[in-house]
């Protein structure tokens, strides 16, 4: 299933009593073949107590070298997704081979707010069993979103290592 579009439904709820994990449900959908996939997750946000590193999908760090990326996979193999974010540029490394995808968000809006949601969604794009070298190379439009802290309104684009592009895709809010 490789769509020309993904719709996406997020929304995410804080479970710790300092917000730096979060409960994430998303729904992706194919509006041509009318698939659904539905991804339930955790994501944390470092620093975090070692228990919820220990159990997070979707690990990331802000306010550092997005190539940290690299390293919080190394140290935490159970992580499917992990991401580092510095302003407006961040670093994710999605999958098991440990596919690179950097963003860098355009836009109005603090782009560091979105970099959580990316994440995840990153995460649901590998549940929905869609190529990790197709994340962010393809729509996605996010249909709806509730948040306990994170607007989900925000611009991304992606470039490859090897080659850079200045396109934006778009998840909007509808």
């Amino acid at each position: 299933m490789t769509p020309g579009t993904v719709v996406a439904l997020a929304y995410d709820t804080a479970v710790s009593h300092h917000g730096r994990v979060h409960r994430v449900r998303t729904v992706l959908l194919n509006p041509v073949t009318g698939s659904v996939s539905v991804d339930d997750h955790a994501r944390t946000r470092l620093p975090a107590p070692a228990r919820w590193t220990q159990l997070g999908d979707v690990l990331i760090e802000p306010d550092t070298d997005p190539a940290r990326a690299d390293a919080l996979a190394y140290f935490h193999p159970g992580a499917l997704v992990t991401a580092a974010y510095r302003r407006s540029h961040c670093r994710l490394r999605i999958g098991l081979a440990g596919t690179i995808c950097e963003l860098t968000a355009c836009g109005a809006g603090r782009p560091a707010d979105v970099w959580g949601t990316v994440a995840s969604l990153a995460h649901a794009w590998l549940v929905a069993g869609l190529p990790a070298e197709e994340f962010g190379m393809r729509p996605l439009r996010l249909l709806r979103g509730q948040s306990s802290g994170s607007p989900l309104g925000a611009r991304w684009s992606r470039r490859r290592t090897d080659s850079a592009s200045g396109d934006c895709d778009r998840p909007t809010e509808e």
